[in-house]
């Protein structure tokens, strides 16, 4: 390997590329060096590339611009020398490494470290290999205490620093936080709309509206998933590989903290992440109330037991600010259709036969109702628990049985009873692996469903504040609020048709609706 007095001539180009993690630090001590060693061997910099707070850890080669364009302008022979400050400068992964030093190697351009005054490239794959490592090794080292530093004051219920969350603000100086009462108010209205069964984008666009403030739907998920305002402190809530990932609540270190006001209680708080949840799964998705067809996947045909459907056949005529067509509901399999307007004459009839009703014993017959859904859910769980330990027992004892048989094997060639008995058990090993995956799949949101059953569908207050609300509406409310009250109250809505003409209308039919307190009957006509 050549010295580097050998490879470094007066009068050559060189580039330099700085990099730094964060924008706290600067590139202006890796410039300085840079530039000193230049002229201390009689060359001069012709070229920066830079990857300011940009980390090598979270960051790919190929989505660091500086690096790409360095190495796609040393292909164009732009210069004859790279200096960098530092090796894990230029990159912290092992196999990034080697690329740059495989491409660069292909231009004859050698890499200066200016802080050492040495070659990136020893010439030695072994050396390189085991710098490569230890640089790689140094920067999880520096997160994991980074990490523990930051659980560790956690702990102490103090703050770990970074930006405070929306309707906050941190004075350094005296440690405390303080409150920003216009920020507040719309936090709060943020997770009422949301408990209202709105959904991020929508609430971005009603807080604008109401309050002219814009935030996105971004802001909107990190409020409402942020224990913070309810007076707790949080550990490993943000994903280490996405900044928009949110990992499992079980995984949290969530501590509770005298420096914060909370605005709710953590009840509250937990009573809104269990809607997150069902809606994260597609379990509750807000989508499904924003629709005019009220009694969508509810109503059933009586005939042949299959779903009715919503067709909106409707047109706008923008010229003559005209709507014509129809909406409907369709049974798929009898191919008979009848009027929206005229199935959802029977809203008028549920709210009737709500109001001419006790609201204490409807609140009571509505809560008895989502507790045998609440055992529904509880049974499954505890059925697929009680699968998954046996699946789990048994993918033991398969292991068990393979790698005593595996001992028995004379060589890989022998195709023997042993040999035989290895290969079925290694699928039977994947199929149960496979099983268990799914089961524990399946238990986690069984977990979350009972959960959100518990918090929120099952809540005594929360059934009560309902019920009152819902007693006071009208046929002519909004659309949302109408859709939310027949998915809450109605189980099932069955339809029977009596007459149907040559088209294929119902003209004449009848429809039972099913809801958690009583049977309401009526005639469509």
């Amino acid at each position: 390997m050549l010295a580097l007095a050998d490879l470094i001539k007066p009068g050559m180009r060189g580039a330099f590329y700085g990099r730094h993690s964060t924008d706290k630090q600067t590139m202006e001590t890796q410039r300085s060096m840079a530039y000193e060693f230049a002229k201390k061997y009689g060359c001069m910099i012709t070229c920066e590339y830079e990857d300011a707070g940009v980390s090598a850890r979270k960051k790919k080669l190929d989505d660091r611009d500086g690096i790409s364009l360095l190495l796609k302008e040393a292909i164009d022979g732009k210069f004859d020398f790279v200096l960098i400050n530092h090796h894990d400068r230029i990159a912290r992964n092992p196999t990034e490494h080697q690329k740059i030093r495989m491409i660069l190697a292909g231009c004859n351009i050698p890499v200066v470290i200016s802080s050492s005054e040495s070659l990136y490239d020893s010439g030695d794959f072994i050396v390189d290999l085991i710098k490569d490592g230890t640089s790689k090794m140094e920067v999880d080292n520096t997160r994991i205490r980074t990490r523990d530093t930051a659980k560790s004051i956690l702990i102490k219920g103090k703050w770990t620093g970074g930006k405070a969350p929306f309707g906050y603000r941190y004075d350094k100086v005296n440690k405390s936080f303080s409150q920003c009462g216009e920020e507040l108010t719309i936090v709060r209205r943020v997770y009422e709309l949301y408990r209202n069964r709105e959904g991020f984008q929508s609430i971005s666009r009603l807080i604008s509206h109401e309050f002219g403030k814009t935030i996105n739907k971004a802001t909107v998920r990190w409020i409402i998933t942020n224990p913070f305002y309810a007076g707790y402190m949080s550990h490993h809530r943000k994903s280490e590989h996405s900044r928009n990932s949110i990992t499992p609540i079980e995984n949290w270190l969530m501590i509770k903290s005298d420096l914060i006001e909370p605005i709710m209680s953590l009840d509250e708080w937990k009573e809104t992440w269990a809607i997150f949840e069902q809606r994260k799964t597609g379990n509750l998705n807000p989508k499904m109330y924003k629709t005019s067809f009220f009694l969508s996947n509810l109503l059933y045909c009586s005939v042949c037991k299959g779903i009715l459907t919503g067709k909106d056949q409707t047109t706008f005529d923008k010229k003559r600010s005209k709507l014509y067509g129809k909406k409907w509901y369709s049974c798929p399999t009898c191919k008979y259709k009848i009027e929206l307007d005229r199935i959802h004459t029977v809203i008028d009839v549920v709210l009737k036969d709500l109001k001419s009703q006790n609201l204490e014993t409807v609140s009571l017959d509505v809560y008895n109702e989502l507790l045998k859904e609440r055992q529904l859910v509880t049974d499954r769980l505890s059925r697929t628990t009680v699968e998954l330990n046996g699946a789990e027992h048994q993918l033991q004892m398969a292991e068990d049985q393979s790698k005593r048989l595996a001992s028995l094997v004379k060589d890989l060639e022998t195709i023997d009873d042993n040999t035989k008995m290895v290969q079925i058990l290694t699928l039977q090993k994947e199929h149960l692996s496979n099983r268990i995956k799914k089961l524990k799949t399946e238990i986690n949101q069984l977990e979350k469903s009972a959960q959100y059953l518990e918090l929120i569908e099952g809540n005594e207050d929360e059934i009560t504040r309902n019920i009152k609300s819902m007693s006071i509406m009208t046929n002519h409310d909004n659309d949302n609020d109408i859709r939310k009250m027949i998915t809450y109250l109605v189980v099932q809505a069955t339809f029977t048709p009596k007459t149907i003409d040559s088209k294929k209308i119902v003209t004449h039919g009848e429809i039972a609706i099913q809801t958690r307190s009583s049977l309401v009957r009526t005639t469509i006509s």
